[in-house]
């Protein structure tokens, strides 16, 4: 791996766009050098890159029996998302199976997860989040998507290991916790995931 991709390496970064010890609702957090670094990369994405747009219609074009979300959401996370269903999905149907893509904007790595929503009835239902190893339904779609991601973007994926190493002295800007819940996932991406 990269040795700036490593996890010291992404934590040294993180705590260049976090700042340290503050909860985001605390006025200091956006004032800080740090929350103002972070506030100048987003609005530097509000409005997607060209790259991320032709991602998008690449990824149109090879899964075509899929259904694609552009799930980004401008002004909130340093991040792109896209959500990808497996082939086969119907609107209004009661299985939904996807992979997600996150692709961050504040180094050049990314990661997968697979999202199963399954209506049984009202209120009752199944649902689970898996990171890799994916079941096996989903691996196809996740070598592919992979390809496409190195092939296009260069980015390198994180392991388990790196995504869910521990920051505890910061809180992404729209965590609903404070210091001491933070991993790398929710500071390079989001901490939204669903």
């Amino acid at each position: 791996m990269n040795p700036e991709l490593t996890a010291d390496a992404l934590l040294q970064l993180v705590h260049r766009y976090y700042p340290a010890g503050l909860r985001n609702d605390d006025p200091r957090y956006d004032a800080s050098e740090e929350g103002q670094r972070l506030e100048a990369l987003i609005q530097t994405h509000v409005k997607p890159s060209p790259a991320w747009k032709g991602f998008i219609q690449q990824l149109d074009e090879e899964f075509p029996d899929c259904h694609l979300w552009d799930t980004t959401i401008p002004h909130h996370d340093p991040c792109y998302s896209v959500r990808i269903s497996l082939p086969g999905f119907v609107t209004g149907a009661p299985l939904y199976d996807c992979i997600v893509c996150l692709l961050s904007q504040l180094a050049p790595v990314y990661a997968l997860y697979a999202s199963h929503t399954e209506k049984k009835g009202p209120d009752q239902g199944d649902y689970w989040l898996r990171f890799p190893p994916f079941p096996p339904e989903f691996q196809a779609q996740e070598a592919k998507l992979s390809g496409l991601i190195g092939s296009t973007f260069g980015f390198t994926r994180l392991s388990n290991d790196i995504l869910f190493t521990p920051v505890p002295d910061l809180v992404p800007r729209t965590a609903n916790d404070g210091p001491g819940h933070a991993q790398l996932i929710d500071c390079l991406f989001t901490w939204h995931r669903w």
